[in-house]
């Protein structure tokens, strides 16, 4: 598994253009989550270190070395959940940060839908913009390729 959970991370990285130094600060975060839930003993120090190479994770708790593996179905699922969450906010980060510095240039996409005035933009694979009625030319409905100056960003929700 230890050299698996590093071309894991690598790809996750590549393909959702996260930092990989994050992923693994998540996937730690997220097993200690996981120890704190099996050990029931929110108190405790825990520590999980994965080698950035190898792929080696080691787990201690107050001082001594516990088997991450034997925590149990309940744990990973809670492990599990954590790093999806954390994976998606990184994503998102990634996201923003990509289009920030972009301000001011001229980006292009195409009309997925018309919702009630406003416009739905397909930007990427993975971006989506709305255009409200209010920034809208006549006839910007019809055509399936709209190109925009770049407009201030807000975050959206991340249930959105």
């Amino acid at each position: 598994m230890n050299p698996e959970l590093v071309r894991i991370v690598d790809n996750i990285a590549r393909d959702r253009n996260i930092d990989r130094e994050s992923i693994f600060v998540d996937l730690e975060e997220a097993m200690i989550s996981a120890a704190r839930k099996h050990f029931g003993e929110p108190d405790s120090e825990m520590v999980v270190h994965i080698d950035r190479s190898s792929g080696e994770v080691t787990a201690f708790k107050d001082g001594e070395q516990i088997d991450i593996k034997k925590l149990g179905r309940i744990p990973a699922q809670t492990a599990k959940q954590v790093m999806i969450q954390k994976i998606r906010a990184d994503e998102r980060d990634s996201i923003y940060a990509e289009f920030v510095q972009r301000k001011g240039e001229i980006i292009s996409g195409s009309v997925v839908r018309y919702e009630g005035g406003t416009l739905l933009i397909n930007l990427s694979h993975r971006t989506e913009a709305f255009l409200p009625k209010a920034e809208q030319i006549m006839g910007d409905r019809k055509s399936t390729r709209l190109n925009s100056s770049h407009i201030p960003l807000s975050r959206m929700p991340s249930s959105a």
